[in-house]
This record gives structure tokens, C-alpha cells and sequence, in this order.
């Protein structure tokens, strides 16, 4: 394959989110970490090289092939579990689960490395799958075990969101790989009431739905976060207050920095600010999606649709959480937010997209394009 050059807008696009969050972050950590640490730069600064990490590994991975993954798929796939059991074992709980494992200069979550991992791995056996799609058992039926083995190791953590994240993402790469409408109704009409169980089976689950539907029931404990993060982005009207002028983040709204950076974006840049963000992440997703269906093959379309819906899937949940419209998971807005672990790996996704669009297939003189991906089986 003749390699071109990278996709301007995705590259702008992915640059303007980076500096949008480290702005944000920096507004909305500055009297947190004056308080808590008498550095107001701490969590700008940490972040700040975060970034940086995640620009080399961005342009370092959009020079690899990204054939390149698919070869070693048996290798992701078995790191990723051994991340997950390594947490399981090894892992420090925080606020009742076991996510993160500390590496001294980073803490590191491996539930963000088994996003990319599930994707590359969904993507590579739904290509080999191609000749049996009509058969359930031994086209659907391996993957569907790998990606229950990964969501129980999951929910033992307790990581129900990132399970969530996971099936829904998975779930799409195997729609778009072509397999048969019976066969994803089936998965649905199974996977949703399994999921529903799974959530009903805790009771700050339970607390968090009915927290959902009436927030003003416990304000001062469960509600408290939302009835904040409501308060942050109502007084942020048309303009907003003002770049560095919220009121919420002075130790009013938990989380200001990372899970609900959003609700400061609105308070302080208004509904202007917060359309401009939501408007790039659509812009993502479009572009992202035509970068995934112009890849020479089939590997690179579900490769890419993969990262394109992963992002898409987080920062719905993000913002359906900051809006009270979802219940609080824990999801961070992605490259906005604070955070290590899920800023690099975002970065080296995109990268990986990125280099899916070196490789993009012209058009023909007709103005058609060559057809990808296989057509959907009833």
C-alpha cells in the first residue's frame, strides 16, 4: 500500500481538544491545588507532561502500520488480561474499588490500555471470521467469550462503566463487520438484561439511578455532585463568567478538574464554550468515520470505526453525567479532562487513526468509492 500524508483536519482537530483541556484543567485545579498540595500548578504541570508524552506517542504511532497490530493481536490480547488480573491482585482501592495500580511516576489504570486492546483484537477476529459470519457459533460465539472474560475481570474491580464502554464499542465493530441482523438482535435481547442484572445487583448502583431521577432526595450525599455540577453550568449563560472566574471549583464541585471539567467549561466560556467543545468532538467523529471508510481494507475500517466509537461513547457519557441526564460513572471527557493513564492511551488511539489515514484509497474518476466493508446479512 502507497503511503500519503496524514489527515490535516484530525491532526487540528486533536491539537485544539489537547490545548482546550490543559487550559481547562489548569483553571479548574488551580485553588485545588493551591489547598490541597500549596502548588496551584501541580495538576497543570502533571498534565502538561502528560500531554507532551501523548503528542510523541501520537506522532510516533502514526508512523507504525497499523497492519502492524493485527499480527500481534495474541500478544494485546493476553497483556490486556494480564493488566486486569494484575489489578485484581495488586491493584490500590480507592473510594471502594480496585482500578488503578501505582507506578511511582504515573498511576496507572489498565482498564484504559484494554479499551485499544478490545478494539484491536474485536477488529482483527471479525475479519478472520469473514467466511462464517452465517454461523453463530463459530463466528460470534470466540469473540463473545474473550469480551465476557474481559467484563467479568472487569466487574470484579467493581469497573462497571469501562464494561459498559467496552461491550457497546465491540458491539459496533462486530455490526459493521457484517454480521447477520438475527444474530446482534439475539446479542441484545441477551446482553441487555444480563447488564440490567449486573447493575441491579449493587446497591450504589441502585442509589445512583434513583439519585438520577431525583437528585434533590439526598443532597447533601449521593445528589450533591450533580446538584453542583447543575449549579456550575445554569449561571454560565450565553458567554459564560469569565476564563478563571468559576465559583464551583472552589471546593463546591468534587471533580472539577477531571470527571466534570465540562460543568467549569460551561460556567466559565458559557453555552458558547461548551457548543465549541461538543462541536469538535462531532467533527471528530465525522471525520473519523470517513478516515475508517476510505481504509484499504477491512482491518483498518473496523480499526478505526473501533477508536472513533470509543470516544464517541465516552464523551456522551460524560456529558450525559455533567447534564444529569445519566448517572455518575466516572467516565472522563476525553482529552479534556485530567488524567494520565486515559490522556496517553486517547493519544496513541488517534494515532492509530491517524495512520489508517495515510493509506486512505482515492476516489475514482467517477467520484465513487471503492466499497470496504461487507453488507450487513439479514
Amino acid at each position: 500500500m502507497k503511503r500519503g500524508k496524514p489527515d490535516f483536519w484530525l491532526i487540528l482537530i486533536t491539537f485544539t481538544l489537547l490545548g482546550i483541556g490543559l487550559i481547562m484543567v489548569f483553571s479548574a485545579s488551580y485553588f485545588k491545588g493551591y489547598v490541597d498540595l500549596q502548588d496551584s500548578y501541580y495538576f497543570f504541570k502533571k498534565q502538561l507532561v502528560y500531554g507532551l508524552l501523548g503528542l510523541v506517542l501520537f506522532f510516533v504511532v502514526s508512523n507504525i502500520p497499523y497492519q502492524f497490530y493485527r499480527k500481534y493481536v495474541g500478544i494485546i490480547l493476553f497483556l490486556s488480561l494480564f493488566f486486569l488480573l494484575s489489578v485484581l491482585l495488586f491493584g490500590e482501592v480507592r473510594n471502594g474499588a480496585r482500578r488503578w495500580i501505582d507506578l511511582g511516576f504515573i498511576d496507572f489504570q489498565p482498564s484504559e490500555l484494554v479499551k485499544l486492546g478490545m478494539i484491536i483484537y474485536t477488529a482483527s477476529i471479525m475479519v478472520k471470521k469473514q467466511p462464517l459470519l452465517d454461523n453463530f457459533k463459530r463466528a460470534l460465539l470466540p469473540p463473545l467469550i474473550v469480551i465476557g472474560l474481559v467484563s467479568s475481570l472487569l466487574v470484579l474491580e467493581p469497573h462497571f462503566s469501562a464494561t459498559v464502554i467496552i461491550v457497546a464499542t465491540c458491539f459496533v465493530i462486530i455490526f459493521c463487520s457484517g454480521a447477520r441482523i438475527k444474530h446482534l438482535a439475539l446479542l441484545l435481547l441477551s446482553g441487555i438484561p444480563a447488564m440490567i442484572l449486573i447493575m441491579l445487583t449493587s446497591d450504589y448502583r441502585i442509589e445512583r439511578l434513583h439519585t438520577l431521577l431525583n437528585p434533590l432526595s439526598n443532597p447533601n450525599d449521593e445528589g450533591y455532585q450533580i446538584i453542583q455540577s447543575l449549579i456550575a453550568i445554569g449561571p454560565g449563560g450565553l458567554t459564560g463568567v469569565g476564563l478563571g472566574e468559576s465559583i464551583q471549583k472552589l471546593a463546591y464541585l468534587p471533580e472539577a478538574h477531571t470527571d466534570f471539567i465540562f460543568s467549569i467549561i460551561s460556567e466559565e466560556l458559557g453555552f458558547v464554550g461548551g457548543s465549541f467543545v461538543i462541536l469538535l468532538f462531532i467533527l471528530f467523529i465525522v471525520r473519523g468515520v470517513l478516515i475508517a471508510l476510505q481504509a484499504p481494507d477491512q482491518f483498518g475500517t473496523l480499526l478505526g470505526i473501533g477508536i472513533v466509537t470509543l470516544m464517541a461513547i465516552e464523551s456522551i457519557f460524560n456529558l450525559g453525567v455533567v447534564t444529569a441526564l445519566l448517572p455518575v460513572t466516572g467516565v472522563p471527557l476525553p482529552l479534556i479532562s485530567y488524567g494520565g493513564t486515559a490522556l496517553i492511551i486517547k493519544m496513541i488511539g488517534l494515532g492509530m487513526l491517524l495512520n489508517i489515514s495515510r493509506y486512505r484509497t482515492k476516489k475514482e474518476k467517477t467520484g465513487k468509492r471503492p466499497t470496504v466493508a461487507r453488507p450487513v446479512h439479514m
